[in-house]
């Protein structure tokens, strides 16, 4: 069984040049309550403070998205946790397990562009040390049985109390890889792990080196602990989805090929069925339960709208089903750009 998620980076769409206020985030709402009809395991943000991006503070959003929906869950992945002092994480991720009741998902992150954290003074040399602190705190702090303490290097808690999450003892933990580092870390501390941008292959190697570091840990893993995230074009006519693949990196300007950072296996473009074999062939090259199509950037508004509407009729139970139909020899077709 092969879960489908919306991987969501709230932003204004360049082609409708609308300004970041309320009427854009209506229709991320609007379309998140689509996907809870579709049957979409979950919807996760992104956090970002560049221009452009509405998810500054994606927590405000998990809240509405709470109120809005009853089955869907819900996440962000992830949080930019050196932005934050560690104890308002806590106390948030234990309101919004809460307000969702029972749907949260943490991810946390030390940041990818050391330019947001800039803009708060911080060094990029920073970034990792005060993320491991801030694991240990918010970890502490909704588990302990009393007042938490903390004395680190960044932060500093004293007699800290935090309402327990509903999910016991914590709602799932995510957290993204990129190397076989961050795939050993999030091994041993206990968190699921999702990649993206590389090829199914090098993201194998780092789900192998995440398996044996949990084997280690005494921890037994499968395909619920694994996600991939890429960015899927649908539609009805496979080469017309292909050529919004340009399209889709137009914030880039004129480009012929997929940004540098971007293996082959990033974007999934095609009909319905060519989508399904290709994401169902590397779910089963690396061992992934979960897959996260990307919502708001990269895709204009109308392509993800077309996308979603036939990745949830078409691809989703296709991916459920964990298989191509039975008796089905015919070699699996890819479409990448």
């Amino acid at each position: 069984m092969i879960k489908s998620w919306i991987f969501e980076l709230p932003s204004i769409d360049v082609d409708l040049k609308e300004p970041a206020t309320g009427p854009a985030y209506d229709w991320f709402l609007r379309e998140w309550d689509r996907a809870e009809a579709l049957n979409f395991e979950g919807v996760f943000l992104s956090e970002h403070h560049l221009p452009n991006y509405l998810s500054q503070s994606p927590n405000i959003l998990l809240a509405a998205m709470a109120m809005r929906t009853s089955r869907l869950r819900m996440g962000v992945m992830a949080l930019t946790a050196p932005m934050y002092h560690p104890s308002r994480l806590a106390e948030e991720i234990a309101m919004l397990d809460h307000l969702s009741k029972g749907r949260l998902e943490i991810g946390l992150a030390r940041g990818a562009n050391p330019v947001e954290v800039g803009l708060i003074g911080m060094p990029a040399q920073e970034m990792q040390p005060r993320l491991l602190e801030a694991l240990d705190i918010v970890e502490g702090a909704l588990t302990a049985n009393g007042p938490f303490n903390y004395d680190g290097h960044f932060y500093k808690c004293k007699d800290l109390v935090v309402p327990r999450t509903l999910q016991q003892p914590l709602p799932p933990r995510w957290w993204p890889t990129a190397t076989p580092e961050s795939a050993t870390m999030a091994a041993r501390r206990g968190y699921k792990t999702c990649a993206a941008f590389l090829s199914a292959d090098r993201i194998a190697e780092n789900f192998n080196v995440y398996r044996a570091a949990a084997a280690a840990a005494g921890r037994v893993v499968g395909p619920d602990d694994l996600g991939i995230r890429r960015i899927v074009i649908i539609n009805e006519d496979g080469d017309k989805a292909r050529s919004h693949i340009k399209d889709a990196f137009r914030s880039f300007g004129p480009i012929e090929a997929l940004p540098a950072w971007f293996s082959s296996d990033e974007v999934v473009a095609g009909t319905p069925d060519e989508v399904a074999r290709n994401l169902i062939d590397q779910c089963e090259r690396t061992g992934a339960g979960h897959v996260l199509i990307y919502g708001g950037w990269p895709l204009s508004r109308p392509v993800f709208k077309h996308t979603v509407e036939l990745y949830g009729r078409d691809v989703l139970p296709r991916l459920l089903n964990g298989s191509l139909p039975r008796g089905d020899t015919a070699e699996r077709e890819r479409s990448v750009g």
